[in-house]
């Protein structure tokens, strides 16, 4: 693994590239939905994903680990909570909510990531680090309060709970992706994609075959999902947390909620007052929560 240098411009350029992807993935899966519903989406984008990272880990000259290595077993659990379960969440959620804010919603991965990091790791939560936490968490309510009670963004509050289940999902593949064995970026996530595509199997194909639509632009959007936010988008995460570094690519927390919201805006979506004041909130929530757990690591603690 190369050793971690300052972020350069090819980098940042990379990083922007990724929060792009990322971003507007929520907007594309709005338009996906035309052709494919939920379980066959996420089956259909992960399979195919699955393929293109294997065929392009062995070109490299890396190898799928032995049926029976262990390490199977990591990739069971990364596939199952780092996509499996997210990626039939999220659009099962946006047919009810807008595009933008599923991807608000999402931004309070990283301040779950933090608390169940508390309960299941020695990375403990330090007063400010909490303090990040329940600022975040008002943001969410103030996102999601208005809404159930008001109809402020048109979502239902099951859809965006749906979401929020994502968010927790995509925490639980951190936490258990720092107690992974250490292998090669590119083939964990082969493996990660394989066991997801395999998990999502037998309700997606079923979804493809009985609910799926001949949509043109719709089997596009999917085609795009596959290949860019998450074939792509994962070998540009692998190479910035290889080069640049955890923290380095912790930026994206700042950057993919609000171009999420952008390219809501851009589709004309109804999005309310609520969804930039509570985005506002949760980002204010991780920079609070990230000040805390740099000064906890200036100080030694855990």
């Amino acid at each position: 693994m190369s050793p971690l240098r300052a972020a350069g411009p090819k980098e940042w350029a990379l990083l922007g590239v990724l929060a792009a992807t990322w971003g507007t993935a929520f907007a594309f899966i709005s338009f996906a939905l035309d052709a494919a519903p939920p379980g066959a989406l996420a089956f259909a984008r992960l399979a195919l994903a699955a393929v293109m990272l294997t065929v392009w880990a062995y070109a490299i000259g890396e190898k799928l680990p032995e049926i029976n290595d262990k390490r199977w077993l990591w990739f069971i659990a990364l596939g199952l909570f780092g996509n499996a379960l997210p990626f039939t969440l999220i659009p099962w959620g946006q047919q009810f909510i807008p595009s933008a804010v599923a991807g608000i919603l999402l931004a309070f991965m990283p301040l779950m990531t933090v608390a169940m990091a508390h309960v299941f790791t020695d990375e403990k939560m330090t007063k400010i680090t909490a303090i990040g936490f329940l600022v975040g968490f008002a943001g969410v309510v103030v996102l999601i309060g208005p809404a159930a009670l008001g109809g402020l963004v048109g979502g239902d509050f099951i859809a965006q709970l749906a979401v929020l289940g994502a968010a927790l999902s995509f925490a639980t593949n951190v936490v258990i992706a720092r107690r992974a064995p250490p292998m090669h970026p590119l083939v964990s996530a082969a493996g990660m994609l394989i066991l997801a595509a395999v998990w999502t199997a037998p309700y997606g194909l079923w979804d493809l075959m009985t609910h799926a639509r001949p949509n043109v632009a719709g089997w596009a959007a999917a085609l795009w999902l596959a290949i860019g936010p998450t074939a792509l988008g994962s070998v540009i995460y692998m190479r910035l947390v290889t080069t640049a570094g955890a923290g380095f690519l912790a930026t994206t927390n700042y950057i993919v909620p609000v171009v999420a919201l952008g390219a809501g805006l851009v589709l004309g979506e109804a999005i309310g007052l609520s969804a930039p004041l509570g985005l506002i909130i949760i980002l204010v929530g991780i920079v609070i929560a990230r000040r805390g757990q740099r000064a906890a690591s200036r100080s030694g603690q855990t």
